[in-house]
């Protein structure tokens, strides 16, 4: 499904030239050119690779990661959240002082766009501050809807001894059919759209509306 919507992002690659993969699966195999492992990767090596990475265009925020080991580049990727967002990575041979691959934010798939900046928003560091008080915001929200719930269903119970209810009866079974056209055509797709975005949410959605569904044939057999 990811592929079918163009959905990866370009992968770095952090083989350096003339590296031999390594046949056991485990990283890539070590050539006299190389920059080294992570094991021989100092604070000279760190200076190198940053400067490189700044003089190939990456400004702002970056994350500077050492080699994972023989054979491999530094990987320096930009981390700027702040719009316009970047998040283009190179990476770079140390030793030679060279560029050996690059991704840019630009060439990223829509939908791999999408999901990068869900994440980053999701997670509170888009926009800095801002973002970190709409989700405050929506958490609020949330914790209020909860409990407005709890109270609705309180004042509702059937064990409520007047047998009244402070909100009234809960709508009939069927009354969404009186909802205008419009409102249908519209709430209908976007629900099973934000259920198929969010599959927790769609798999619950689906399986309420399953219950729902034989609850209403049941007491409909029995009347």
């Amino acid at each position: 499904a990811v592929d079918a919507v163009r959905g990866q992002a370009p992968v770095l690659d952090t083989r350096l030239p003339g590296a031999e993969p390594d046949r056991g699966g485990g990283g890539h195999a070590g050539h006299g050119g190389g920059s080294g492992g992570a094991a021989t990767a100092g604070p000279a090596d760190f200076g190198a690779a940053l400067r490189t990475a700044r003089d190939a265009g990456l400004d702002g925020t970056v994350v500077v990661t050492p080699p994972a080991g023989e054979g491999t580049a530094w990987t320096v990727a930009q981390s700027d959240d702040v719009w316009p967002v970047r998040y283009d990575s190179v990476a770079v041979d140390a030793a030679a002082g060279e560029v050996t691959d690059r991704t840019r934010w630009a060439d990223h798939p829509l939908a791999a766009k999408l999901s990068k900046l869900g994440v980053q928003a999701h997670m509170g560091v888009l926009f800095g501050i801002v973002n970190q008080k709409v989700l405050a915001a929506v958490a609020v929200g949330l914790m209020c809807v909860m409990f407005w719930g709890y109270r609705m269903w309180w004042q509702r119970r059937p064990t409520r001894d007047d047998g009244r209810a402070a909100f009234g009866r809960p709508p009939a079974r069927g009354a969404w059919r009186s909802l205008p056209l419009p409102v249908l055509l519209v709430g209908a797709p976007a629900v099973a759209a934000v259920g198929w975005a969010l599959p927790l949410l769609g798999v619950t959605l689906a399986a309420f509306l399953a219950v729902d569904l034989a609850v209403g044939a049941f007491r409909g057999r029995r009347a």
